[in-house]
């Protein structure tokens, strides 16, 4: 008898634990303030492109675009740089006057 009216509190004293119900407590008159996050912005870092096993789009280099230039009729061809578009651009002689020439990444001989 013991054992049954011992097992009856337990089951009641387990529902009417189930059954509480939770409420928040007020809050008054605190106040809640975000943290700022300041202007938004978010500024990338620059990544430059990996070229170390890219060909060059005129793969024969500044003796090409040299080769290219004297081609056209230029001589002494000098200080040739090559651009980030794949275009080489120097100094040549036409005749006695030492003009800017270029080569563009097609192959194309220009002055400046």
């Amino acid at each position: 008898m013991k054992r049954t009216l011992l097992t009856l509190a337990f089951v009641a004293a387990a529902g009417t634990a189930g059954a509480q119900t939770v409420t928040t407590p007020p809050v008054g008159s605190a106040t809640i303030t975000t943290p700022s996050v300041g202007s938004g912005s978010v500024t990338a870092p620059s990544i430059a492109p990996n070229t170390a096993n890219v060909p060059a789009p005129n793969a024969a280099g500044s003796a090409g675009a040299r080769a290219r230039i004297e081609a056209d009729g230029y001589k002494d061809v000098q200080g040739l740089n090559r651009g980030p578009d794949g275009s080489w651009r120097g100094q040549a002689m036409r005749g006695n006057t030492r003009i800017g020439v270029g080569v563009d990444a097609r192959g194309n001989v220009t002055s400046e």
